[in-house]
Formats: structure tokens, C-alpha cells, sequence
């Protein structure tokens, strides 16, 4: 064999490693990709358990409280009004010890299930203590609550609790405070929106409504 054979023949070994390499490379990557993208699917899984409540699928306390603030932010920036509603159970107790906590948690979950899908995708909704929930809802000012309460209420009229075949009633109180642009505070909204619930509860109304101020509209 020639040197010229020689040399072509080692080129074509060169060659056939390097597509060989190549090969192996791409499936590297691909496995790599694979993998990475199973890992941030995994953490997104572990975020959610983390950020949501497990009884009934709002945002946890710490969370709410984080994603609400965005919201107030942006309301700050533009000058929006703000409201914040907390939904209550009332008396859930009885509910618990007549049924089972398991069902008191499926009516908070009915609630919140109901909430979630009458308003809008971009309003946030927490877990309130033991018995409600909150719901931040941005661009809603005073005249647009009691329209908000009413579609809540029509809804769970027509799709009420069932457990089984049977309907389970469900009493609500709502309380809720209004602030606009560079007035809102977070910490002081959630202090007068359960002001303003222990006050329909005490009065017995179906929702009671506080300005910035703290007073009843």
C-alpha cells in the first residue's frame, strides 16, 4: 500500500471516529436536556406543595402574602384601587362536628373552588385561619365588590356542595376594604378586611365593607 493509500485510509478512520463522536456528543446532550427538564418539573412540583394550601388549593399564608404584595405593587405604579375580601364559613365548627373535618375541608375547598372560578385568573386567593379565604382583587373598587359577592353566590346556588347525593348548605360572611395607588398597604388591608368581617358577623349582614379609613361604606 502506498503512502498515499496510507494516508487516505487514515483520514477515512479519523473521519468515522470523529462522526462517531458527534453521535455520541448529540446523544449526551439530549440526555442532559432530558434530565434537566425532569429536574425543573420536579421543582416546580415541590414550589406548588410548598406555596399552596393542601385542604383546599389557595396559596398558603407566607405565599398570599408575597403574591399579593406584587399585585399591590403594580396597582401602586398605575394607580389602580385594590380591594381585599376574606370569604368566612360561619360556624364551621358545627360543620365538622356534625359531618367530619374531612368534609368541613371539601366545603372549604368547594369555596374556594367556587371563588377561583368567577373571578379572574389574575386575582390571588389565600387561606384565611381556619374557615375562609382571601381573595385580592385588583382594578375592583367599592361599587364592583357586592357585584363580585353576588357572582359568588349565584354560583354556589346553582353548584352547591354535594356530598354524595346530598346538598350540604354552607352560611358565608364577607368582609372586605378598598384602597387606591400609593394609599395601599397590605398589612393594614388585611387588619380592617377581618375588622370589617368580625363586624357583619356581629351584625349579622351579608357583607360589610370598610374605606381606608376603616369605615363602613
Amino acid at each position: 500500500m502506498g503512502t498515499l493509500e496510507i494516508l487516505y485510509a487514515a483520514i477515512g478512520v479519523s473521519a468515522i471516529f470523529i462522526v462517531a463522536e458527534g453521535i455520541m456528543l448529540f446523544r449526551c446532550k439530549r440526555a442532559v436536556k432530558s434530565k434537566l427538564a425532569q429536574i425543573e418539573a420536579l421543582n416546580e412540583e415541590v414550589q406548588a406543595a410548598r406555596s399552596l394550601d393542601e385542604a383546599t388549593g389557595a396559596y398558603n399564608y407566607p405565599f398570599f402574602v408575597k403574591m399579593a404584595n406584587l399585585q399591590i405593587k403594580m396597582a401602586r405604579r398605575h394607580k389602580w384601587p385594590v380591594t381585599l375580601m376574606i370569604v368566612d364559613i360561619d360556624q364551621l365548627e358545627s360543620v365538622n362536628l356534625r359531618y367530619s373535618f374531612k368534609t368541613g375541608d371539601a366545603i372549604l375547598k368547594h369555596l374556594n373552588d367556587t371563588i377561583r372560578s368567577v373571578v379572574r385568573s389574575s386575582d390571588v386567593l389565600g387561606r384565611f385561619g381556619g374557615s375562609g379565604i382571601f381573595v385580592l382583587l385588583s382594578e375592583c373598587d367599592i361599587e364592583n365588590i357586592t357585584n363580585v359577592r353576588e357572582r359568588i353566590e349565584q354560583k354556589i346556588e346553582q353548584t352547591p356542595f354535594m356530598q354524595g347525593k346530598k346538598s350540604i348548605e354552607y352560611r358565608r360572611s364577607y368582609g372586605a376594604v378598598t384602597m387606591y395607588g400609593k394609599q395601599i398597604h397590605l398589612n393594614r388591608m388585611l387588619g380592617l378586611a377581618e375588622d370589617a368581617l368580625a363586624r357583619a358577623k356581629e351584625k349579622r349582614k351579608e357583607i360589610v365593607i370598610f374605606d381606608k379609613e376603616g369605615s363602613e361604606v
